[in-house]
Parts: C-alpha cells; structure tokens; sequence
C-alpha cells in the first residue's frame, strides 16, 4: 500500500511539475511576441497599419458621396474612370419569403 500512495503522490508532483511548466513557458512565449509586436521587429510581417481609404491601387482618390456609407448601405454601386472612384451606397431590400401574393421576378 505504502508503494502505491508514493506512486500517486509521485505522479502528482510529475503532473505538477508539467502544468507549471508548459504554462510558464507559454507565458513567456507570449510576452516574447508582444514584445517583438511593440518593437515592430517580427521579421517579414508588419505592424497592424489601419486601412485608410483614401486612394485604390492605382492611386486614384476615393470619393464617397454621403458621410458614411459603410454604415448606411449595404450594396454599393461603383462608377469608375481613369480618374476617380465614386461609390453610392444603397440599402438592401428584402423580400419576405414567406409572402405568396406574387412572386419577385
């Protein structure tokens, strides 16, 4: 009996010694990565560079004729020229499929 108590209590104290460890070195792996992230030295990748929607790929502006149109619309049509983007938000209409009186077509 007293061979199977220090058994467990071995396999506790091995048990322990694991948990602690496996979260000890997590911790500081993350506090590693921050620290790297903060520094902006994390080799290939980049800080996080909120997008700013001023001009598309080929430098033409933007324009968004009303205020906020990615807050109000939720289709937005595109007119496009060698100058300029202009974007019209419009909101989406949903039919209620539930209707039967006539049929969306």
């Amino acid at each position: 009996m007293e061979s199977e108590a220090a058994a467990a209590t071995l396999a506790v104290a091995v048990l322990a010694i694991i948990t602690l460890s496996i979260l000890l070195s997590t911790q500081l792996w993350i506090r590693h990565n921050i620290t790297l992230a903060m520094n902006g030295k994390r080799g290939f990748s980049t800080r996080y560079l909120r997008p700013t929607f001023e001009h598309d790929f080929l430098g033409r502006p933007l324009i968004f004729r009303e205020s906020s149109p990615a807050r109000e619309g939720t289709w937005f049509v595109i007119h496009a020229d060698a100058k300029e983007k202009r974007y019209l938000p419009h909101r989406m209409i949903m039919a209620d499929a539930r209707r039967t009186e006539a049929p969306l077509l």
